[in-house]
């Protein structure tokens, strides 16, 4: 193991919340939202639990996991969903160099905001729009080692077109709602909302029913074969198993739109801990379970690509 994998290692989860939070105000704003929910995505305390288990494979069925939970899977798709995913080659190359030749004279957040700074000129672009990719680099590269994500491609996973849009064509598209008519301002029912799932495919989106919740909306989505697609896509784009909170299967990240969504209820409050996917007490956090979440406007979200219950364990192995 590398000096730079040591010094990673001697931060635990609650030095990575806290590093995280000091990046935030750096983080242009299309990415803010999209890097809090890749580290909820990712949690360390997940990854270093099936590190510790004497049988990763058995703890694992025994949490439920589903998907693609490890990153060493995905070490070059797994943050697609960030703007500053257009910049990972840069910032995957500076993040080995800046390992290489480490020498452990400055914070874990310090030393992102290094390697985002010579991304971003490496780029041409503002440093804002790489420190968030930054910080995922670093987060990956602990959990897969710096031997693989060296030799992971590196490459952009999005097409040009949307590879070309610019942070602001983006939040805009994040804040546009739709259209209800000429009249539409009369109405009380038989609105709609369109819900973005992949903001880089345009056919990834559906549409529902004011006040109808993400994961019904999205079962009435037959444009594709999602089982085939996905096994844990039975109906619709969003994975679902109930309709009650109780599986934690429809969990997904809310790029923009949070304010357009009900209230976390005390049910989903209570069990989206127990899965282990969030801890906050907040009306309207990032992280939601889709068959709970009612929208009151068009949403950008983002599907995780695995699911679990977690939480309840981790907290047993903290006692």
């Amino acid at each position: 193991m590398t000096p730079f994998e040591n010094f990673l290692k001697q931060h635990d989860e609650e030095a990575w919340a806290g590093t995280l939070t000091a990046l935030l105000r750096s983080i242009h704003e299309v990415d803010r939202n999209a890097t809090q929910i890749w580290f909820s995505f990712y949690p360390l305390a997940l990854f270093e639990a099936l590190q510790r288990a004497a049988d990763p494979e058995k703890l694992a069925q025994q949490l439920l996991m589903q998907g693609k939970y490890r990153l060493r899977d995905q070490i070059d798709s797994s943050h697609t969903f960030l703007y500053g995913h257009r910049y990972w080659p840069e910032v995957k190359r500076e993040t080995v160099a800046h390992a290489r030749a480490f020498t452990g004279q400055s914070s874990l957040s310090d030393q992102i905001l290094a390697v985002a700074q010579n991304a971003a000129s490496q780029a041409k672009v503002d440093q804002s729009l790489v420190v968030g990719i930054a910080a995922v680099a670093f987060m990956t590269l602990l959990q897969v080692g710096l031997e693989a994500f060296e030799q992971a491609p590196g490459k952009v996973q999005i097409d040009r077109k949307h590879a070309h849009k610019s942070p602001d064509q983006v939040l805009r598209g994040r804040a546009k709602d739709d259209s209800q008519g000429v009249f539409g301002f009369l109405k009380t029912v038989n609105k709609k909302w369109t819900v973005t799932y992949d903001e880089n495919d345009d056919t990834a989106r559906y549409r529902l029913n004011h006040v109808q919740d993400l994961a019904w909306g999205a079962a009435e989505d037959r444009s594709k074969n999602w089982r085939e697609i996905d096994p844990r896509r039975v109906e619709g784009p969003i994975p679902v198993e109930c309709r009650s909170a109780s599986c934690g299967t429809c969990w997904v990240g809310v790029l923009g739109g949070a304010e357009k969504l009900s209230d976390v209820a005390a049910r989903e409050g209570k069990k989206i801990k127990e899965f282990g996917y969030i801890e906050t007490s907040e009306a309207k956090p990032l992280i939601r379970l889709a068959c709970q979440a009612q929208a009151y406007g068009a949403v950008s979200i983002v599907i995780p690509p695995w699911n679990g219950v977690f939480g309840k364990y981790l907290k047993g192995q903290k006692q």
